[in-house]
């Protein structure tokens, strides 16, 4: 999975920033799985929204349940996260 960078805007105008971890996507497929939800073809939204809520909730910045949540959520968008590749030090011989 792609890390995503993910911008939520709240019912009451709060906005939030924030990205994936592949945590993240673990919760979900757990989740789903329970709850026999699907996979994400299946219902997209509903992915990308669970995916913002974890990544959310793992940084702290909202103690919602899920629940609440979508409730009190307007908007999730989530986009590729560009990843410098120069970052990454694994193998460069140095």
């Amino acid at each position: 999975m792609k890390k995503l960078s993910i911008h939520v805007v709240m019912n009451d105008g709060t906005e939030y920033d924030t990205e994936s971890k592949t945590s993240d996507y673990l919760l979900y497929e757990n989740t789903a799985r329970k709850h026999k939800w699907g996979g994400i073809s299946d219902n997209p939204a509903l992915w990308e929204a669970f995916i913002a809520w974890a990544a959310l909730k793992r940084t702290g910045q909202i103690d919602l349940a899920w629940e609440k949540f979508i409730e009190a959520s307007d908007t999730v968008e989530g986009t590729s996260a560009d990843v410098d590749p120069t970052t990454v030090a694994v193998g460069d011989g140095s």
